[in-house]
């Protein structure tokens, strides 16, 4: 690893790239000015994504290489050694983003954020990723677009596009993660009916009895079901859920907490804080505060 060349980006310091930490560019802006191949290197404070739109290359590793093509998209963690060769006719982003922001972003969303800790290669033309496909370069445009102007509160809007980005990519390897390693049959069907039952009632239904009612197990097989798709207990899977949506709401609207609370099917504010930290390690107001207070954040800013 001591060989293996650590930069910034190449040419423009850490500093100027934390200070703004976002940076957008075409694919063949750099890589004409290299012969068309980026030496494998890494970088120890930035997350790239990369997303080729036309075009050919490899993606050089420390022990091998990767083909690319024309709708892949490539995720990129902070110190994973990488290198690309591209062919002339290359088309695509790459989006550079500061680490730490990544992880801010990220911290609701611990299954999400160990998932991209580890590089990707997605294929966006394969059957189980061609619906989202769309979705995904269309966001990549976008902060493209928002990187290269100077709009009023382009970085809340950068933000924004970012985050979606960043979910859709994580939901996506997920699923892909899922369907390879999950048990064929009856057990993956179940797993399947039990996270949709989570998303229609999970504001007011916590109860496991109401689940395993609902799919005609027991509790202990609920559990089983959970901990093979998921990698959790079933209650542990409601409890995401649950902070999942407590968290968008905290950071991206003025809902006051008791409200947030109520909405999600607490009686009690004071028992959703304390569900809310044990969970975070911060109260609903301090994540609001946290959230609020990064540069450029298009989080909200009145007190709870």
């Amino acid at each position: 690893m001591a060989t293996i060349p650590t930069y910034a980006l190449y040419g423009e310091t850490k500093a100027e790239l934390l200070e703004q930490w976002v940076h957008c560019e075409s694919i063949p802006t750099r890589s004409a000015l290299y012969g068309w191949e980026i030496e494998l290197h890494r970088h120890d404070h930035f997350f790239q994504i990369l997303n080729m739109s036309a075009g050919n290359g490899l993606m050089l590793g420390t022990d091998d290489s990767r083909p690319l093509h024309a709708s892949v998209l490539v995720t990129m963690p902070p110190r994973a050694p990488h290198g690309f060769r591209f062919s002339e006719d290359v088309q695509g982003h790459v989006v550079t983003l500061a680490g730490e922001r990544v992880a801010a972003l990220l911290k609701p969303l611990p299954e999400i954020k160990s998932v991209l800790a580890r590089p990707h290669v997605l294929d966006l033309a394969a059957p189980q990723a061609v619906r989202l496909r769309t979705r995904l370069e269309a966001h990549v445009a976008a902060l493209a677009e928002e990187c290269a102007g100077r709009a009023p509160e382009r970085f809340a809007l950068v933000e924004a596009h970012l985050t979606v980005l960043l979910i859709e990519i994580g939901r996506l390897l997920q699923a892909l993660a899922a369907e390879r390693s999950a048990p064929e049959g009856p057990l993956s069907r179940q797993a399947a009916k039990f996270q949709s039952l989570i998303d229609q009632h999970f504001r007011h239904e916590r109860l496991l009895a109401f689940y395993a009612e609902r799919l005609a197990v027991s509790e202990t097989h609920l559990n089983r079901i959970s901990r093979a798709a998921f990698g959790c207990s079933a209650l542990g899977l409601i409890h995401h859920r649950l902070m999942v949506e407590a968290a968008r709401d905290l950071t991206f609207t003025l809902i006051p907490v008791k409200q947030i609370a109520f909405s999600l099917g607490f009686d009690d504010p004071a028992y959703f804080s304390r569900f809310f930290t044990r969970q975070m390690g911060l109260s609903p107001s301090q994540f609001r505060a946290m959230q609020a207070r990064r540069p450029g954040s298009g989080g909200a800013r009145r007190k709870s």
